[in-house]
């Protein structure tokens, strides 16, 4: 079996660390090669939590008392003193990147992330996953100055890279994401004229509601609101390098209405725009 792993510490102790957002305490990779099977039973759990990734192949994991296939692509979460059981076959060619961590309020930050532990989450097979393991692994072997800060910052971003796919596999990306992409694009080359949600969902073939839907996931937020982000963003272009005045910069981004515009500009920034342009003048 080929073990290729990194500790914090010289040994592989389950700590739990609640300075950082996360404290990354052990990461590695398995693959076997004559080896039959590898099996790991911890009825008690650990102390911290475990992620694996398995990036070919595939594994056996019990998730609610029930020994299930997982494949390529999916990741399976444990959390702190959650029993833990999974085999790995060779007939089954499996390859498992794993990471174990701590941190500060990390189950909320996991579920933030869409991520309830115990259960099994399809993020894809990406080449972008791989090298931030390799690269965590070999800042756990070699620990040279700041490597534990550096873990931590690559375990961050693997973990929102991996919620941003599983975000996006919820829905089919291949299809409805070129059609938001689409949607996308009108919206930015037209942001200063009027904009009917209901006409960019028949645009996409799909309801009012279920497009809202997928804008939201596709983009973090709803369709009125990324307009508004994009006019006000103008807004504070216009405001910070032109000398059109209020009105006339209302009118610009796409506010028929001066005083409807100030209100939506305040509400965004915490300054109207008379005020947001004084302050760079000072």
């Amino acid at each position: 079996m080929i073990n290729i792993s990194g500790y914090v510490s010289d040994a592989d102790e389950d700590m739990v660390e609640e300075k950082n957002i996360i404290s990354v305490n052990s990461c590695g990779y398995y693959r076997l090669v004559k080896q039959t099977s590898f099996e790991t039973n911890r009825p008690a759990g650990r102390s911290d939590y475990q992620l694996l990734y398995v990036a070919a192949g595939s594994a056996r994991f019990k998730i609610d008392g029930k020994i299930q296939v997982v494949e390529e692509g999916y990741l399976v979460i444990f959390g702190p003193c959650e029993p833990q059981y999974y085999i790995y076959y060779l007939s089954d060619n499996p390859e498992v990147y794993w990471l174990h961590f701590s941190g500060a309020e990390i189950d909320i930050y996991l579920k933030s992330l869409g991520f309830n532990h115990g259960a099994v989450f399809k993020v894809g097979v990406k080449n972008e996953y791989i090298p931030i393991f390799e690269k965590i692994i070999k800042e756990l072997q070699v620990k040279r100055s700041y490597f534990f800060e550096l873990s931590n910052l690559y375990a961050l971003e693997l973990l929102s890279l991996m919620s941003r796919n599983m975000t996006e596999n919820s829905f089919n990306l291949s299809h409805i994401g070129e059609q938001l992409q689409y949607v996308i694009k009108l919206i930015h080359k037209n942001s200063n004229e009027r904009h009917i949600v209901t006409e960019y969902a028949k645009l996409c073939s799909m309801s009012t509601c279920w497009f809202i839907h997928c804008f939201k996931q596709y983009t973090g937020k709803t369709p009125q609101q990324y307009i508004t982000d994009i006019r006000i963003a103008k807004a504070k272009e216009l405001l910070s390098y032109s000398s059109y005045n209020i009105t006339e910069i209302s009118l610009i981004v796409g506010y028929d209405n001066p005083f409807y515009f100030s209100r939506i500009f305040k509400k965004n920034t915490g300054h109207s725009p008379r005020e947001y342009r004084n302050r760079l003048d000072t």
